[in-house]
């Protein structure tokens, strides 16, 4: 019994910390943005009639530090594990839930403890255990099949080609599902056969990533049937699949296959300047905490509208060590070519996962040397 109250008063000491950023001038308008922060994302009731004690004392939001920035102000507020339990959806609403409906507020760092790291295991393989895998240190090209409309016999040519020139994975296209000109299982089975086939005569071992995003009847059959066609990991969605249900996927003993998350339907969380999540704690500490492996943005530059700063955030959240579980790969989408590849290189370094698509399919004939020009440059 005295083990477990020691342990239990260990539970309640440690706590979360969110660092939000509030746009305001007025230091006591931030002072009573943040209390009712405190309030909405675990009572939701008023500071006057939160009962005395514990609910008071350790379950209302703490605010643990203050700082003024240029144009607003910084504000820690500290959560007790209590108010989480033993769920990732509730993780996330203690993070932002209603206060996501709030102007002028937007989290711009999380940091859990210990003891909810224990809860939630966070990435099973990161950047080390997909190195494993692949079986090389540099930087890691990854073409994307698309576009849809194409058949499955198609699509499985074109990852064959992609292999065969020197791709070390590939994915599919978030479009890709289940449409009638290429079904999830056929296309499955097929591009998995030409994975095989390539990789057997390439001598190596480029891996597979098809996009899951079956209704909820058959999902968890579509991503049985994937793992015993043999394929090297999944794709999904967080914002349309569910947090929960990456997360489920990720623990579960039984997918023993690494995470890539997309960005697809997400934009509404960090796009705001003024509000929402910043972009390095959506794309990086989010998908760390939800165990996705590898985590896709856009890069800057190209046609959405991510600056160079925002992206470093994202990719520096990803691979940072003291952060949330295992280091992931920043994966990054839009851009990438041989006239672009110095430059993503110097930003994101060897680990990283460079996405191509279009500007890839473009050279069709003459893949092989458009990759291997771009690896030239990556790994100098």
């Amino acid at each position: 019994m005295f083990i477990h109250y020691l342990k239990q008063r260990l539970y309640n000491l440690e706590r979360i910390n969110v660092t939000y950023e509030i746009f305001i001038d007025s230091e006591i308008d931030a002072k009573n943005i943040v209390n009712s922060i405190c309030h909405e994302n675990t009572v939701e009731i008023p500071s006057d009639i939160v009962p005395n004690d514990f609910i008071k004392n350790e379950i209302v939001g703490k605010i643990e530090n203050i700082k003024k920035d240029i144009q607003s102000f910084l504000i820690t507020v500290s959560y007790s594990n209590e108010c989480v339990g033993l769920e990732i959806n509730q993780l996330f609403n203690i993070i932002h839930g209603n206060t996501s409906m709030y102007q002028n507020v937007r989290v711009v760092d999380v940091k859990l403890n210990s003891i909810l790291n224990n809860i939630f295991p966070g990435p099973k393989f990161g950047i080390n255990g997909i190195r494993k895998i692949i079986g090389h240190s540099n930087s890691i090209l990854c073409p994307v099949l698309k576009p849809q409309g194409l058949s499955s016999d198609d699509l499985a040519s074109l990852a064959y080609d992609f292999i065969i020139s020197g791709a070390d994975m590939i994915k599919e296209d978030h479009n890709l599902s289940n449409q009638n000109y290429s079904s999830f299982r056929d296309r499955i089975e097929k591009t998995t056969k030409a994975v095989n086939k390539a990789n057997k005569e390439a001598g190596k071992r480029a891996m597979y990533f098809p996009h899951v995003s079956s209704n909820f009847e058959t999902i968890i059959e579509d991503i049985h049937f994937a793992i015993s066609a043999g394929v090297d990991g999944i794709m999904l969605i967080p914002s349309l699949v569910g947090y929960n249900f990456v997360h489920h996927i990720s623990k579960n003993k039984q997918f023993d296959l690494p995470i890539i998350s997309h960005p697809s339907f997400s934009g509404g969380h960090v796009l705001s300047e003024s509000h929402g999540i910043e972009h390095g704690v959506y794309y990086g500490t989010l998908q760390r905490i939800i165990g996705a492996d590898m985590s896709i943005f856009p890069n800057t530059g190209g046609r959405f509208e991510f600056s160079r700063d925002q992206c470093l955030s994202i990719s520096s959240k990803c691979k940072d060590s003291d952060g949330f579980g295992k280091p992931i790969f920043p994966a990054v989408g839009g851009g990438m070519s041989i006239s672009t590849a110095k430059d993503m290189n110097l930003m994101f370094g060897k680990d990283a996962v460079f996405l191509l698509g279009g500007g890839l399919i473009r050279y069709k004939d003459n893949m092989k040397n458009v990759l291997n020009d771009i690896r030239k440059i990556l790994d100098n």
